[in-house]
């Protein structure tokens, strides 16, 4: 017996090669979609996302921008005080969530150690001092203001904002509450 007898024949010979002068038909297409730039994964279903969450930025501190002037007559440099002491507030809230998110990070990484530690941590004992004292001279403000006689429509945004303070200090009254047991 031959080799020959056990190759095996081409059951039509009439019909089309499925082999290319690249190799076969479907090598062809994947070659074809790969230098396209298709992935397999938008192909499979491009409704998917990923499993992964998206990178979040590192924090970051707030940089103090200028200050309104205060000057002129009437209730303009009353009107510029509450503004640089709403700014100064947002800004201290801002900065003392950035310094306890690295304090977090800190903590859970067990890095950095030692006085870079201490330093992150201080900062923030810092950060809710000044948050603490921001508040306080913002809501002086607006009493002061609103017993001066300054318009309704005029203070109605910072009172607006003082009793988000307001809820907010209460909020984290009760958080200290609920975490020291009596």
């Amino acid at each position: 017996m031959k080799t020959a007898d056990f190759a095996p024949s081409d059951p039509k010979p009439d019909l089309p090669s499925r082999k290319g002068p690249g190799g076969t038909i479907l090598a062809a297409w994947i070659l074809a979609a790969l230098f396209a730039g298709v992935s397999f994964q938008a192909l499979a279903n491009p409704f998917l996302g990923s499993r992964y969450p998206a990178p979040q930025p590192n924090p970051s501190w707030s940089e103090p921008g200028e200050p309104i002037p205060v000057e002129g007559t009437g209730w303009t440099p009353v009107l510029a005080k509450l503004e640089n002491s709403e700014a100064r507030v947002r800004r201290a809230w801002h900065n003392l969530a950035t310094a306890q998110v690295l304090l977090t990070h800190a903590r859970v990484r067990r890095y950095p150690r030692g006085e870079p530690f201490f330093k992150i941590r201080d900062r923030v004992i810092f950060l809710e001092a000044e948050r603490t004292s921001s508040e306080t001279q913002f809501l002086e403000l607006v009493q002061q203001s609103r017993r001066a006689g300054m318009p309704a429509g005029t203070l109605s945004t910072f009172m607006d904002f003082s009793d988000e303070i307001e809820r907010d200090r209460k909020q984290r009254a009760s958080a200290v509450d609920e975490y020291v047991e009596p």
